[in-house]
């Protein structure tokens, strides 16, 4: 019985060569989707305050990239005992030694953009930033890196 199961496969070979096994259709397996981060979806006001922002940054690399250094910097700002000067300096800090010179001059008015939303949340003058305070800007934040993940 064997004998003749190979035959008939050597004998169909010697016909078809391996096109027979072409036409058998073979699933392709699909990816799961990559998730970058996990982030809750945050409020509609926190959406809205952040929209604008968000829509400035197009390539979908820089805003994975930015979506993640936005994402630590919300989950840390929280922890900061510090003021809101500082708060800036290390924001701008962290920003230039993550991106490099990536992100120059690419993308008009995200820079003030982001000093706009922080001031706009615990105001523009220097003082040391409550817990209420570092609580706005960690929420804002965390909708910001939310927004860039999301595809427009």
């Amino acid at each position: 019985m064997v004998k003749k199961l190979i035959a008939a496969l050597l004998i169909a070979y010697g016909i078809f060569g391996l096109g027979f096994i072409k036409n058998i259709p073979i699933p392709k397996p699909k990816p799961d989707p990559v998730v970058i981060l996990n982030v809750d979806k945050p409020k509609q006001e926190v959406i809205d305050s952040v929209k604008n922002l968000s829509s400035l940054v197009t390539d979908p690399l820089d805003r994975a990239k930015i979506a993640i250094f936005n994402y630590e910097f919300a989950t840390r700002v929280k922890n900061y005992n510090t003021d809101l000067q500082k708060v800036n300096y290390v924001y701008t800090l962290a920003g230039k030694t993550f991106f490099k010179n990536e992100l120059v001059g690419k993308y008009n008015g995200l820079g003030e953009g982001v000093i706009k939303l922080i001031t706009s949340l615990v105001s523009d003058d220097n003082h040391d930033l409550s817990q209420e305070g570092k609580d706005k800007i960690s929420e804002h934040f965390m909708g910001l890196a939310w927004s860039l993940l999301q595809k427009e």
